[in-house]
């Protein structure tokens, strides 16, 4: 079984985001999607959070629901590998999809105007770490802090070294410019986030 780059726990999340906030999909329901090895476990043990960032199917606690990819109508406008058809829809951006290859564990971003899948972590792991970093960092932003430079400034080193710190594990995140979690930390350091 391969190793996930990142430790999150359940606990973690609910800690974090509220039990409330934390889904995770029914163990059978993942393995029928196809979601096998450390993704079926991220999934069904550890969940996925709502949040500032992204958005996962399921409300008020409900179990989160996957869906592969809609047929050939996605396949004809996207450039899509052979095969993607396997892939399920985990969540969504404010513009885009986040999308998981079953056979790899490997998490895509479908970008309207890119039209083609954006590699945005190796693994779920990945994807709940990061999600964890930027929400700490930006719980501890005062509500108007786009207007002052000492903070924005001290900030920036903050952003910089997160993505340092990611990176040294999975270049993903921040390694395509059509990547969302470049604009949004790009947005979080400018002060126009929230």
């Amino acid at each position: 079984m391969a190793r996930v780059i990142f430790d999150v726990s359940h606990d973690e999340l609910v800690g974090l985001f509220g039990r409330d906030r934390v889904r995770r999909v029914p163990w059978k329901a993942a393995e029928a999607a196809g979601v096998r090895g450390e993704a079926l476990r991220l999934l069904s043990e550890v969940g996925l959070p709502e949040n500032d960032f992204l958005s996962f199917p399921g409300a008020g606690g409900a179990p989160a629901v996957l869906r592969t990819l809609p047929g050939e109508g996605l396949r004809g406008a996207w450039s899509l590998p052979a095969d993607a058809s396997p892939w399920i829809i985990l969540g969504n951006f404010e513009i885009s999809a986040i999308v998981l290859d079953v056979r790899s564990g490997e998490v895509h971003q479908l970008a309207e105007g890119v039209m083609r899948p954006i590699p945005l972590h190796r693994d779920l792991s990945s994807l709940l770490h990061t999600i964890c970093r930027l929400t700490l960092v930006v719980q501890g932003l005062p509500e108007d802090y786009g207007d002052d430079e000492e903070l924005l400034e001290g900030l920036e080193g903050t952003l910089e070294e997160l993505k340092g710190a990611i990176a040294a594990r999975d270049p993903r995140p921040f390694g395509d410019e059509h990547s969302e979690w470049v604009e949004i930390v790009t947005s979080i350091g400018a002060g126009m986030w929230g």
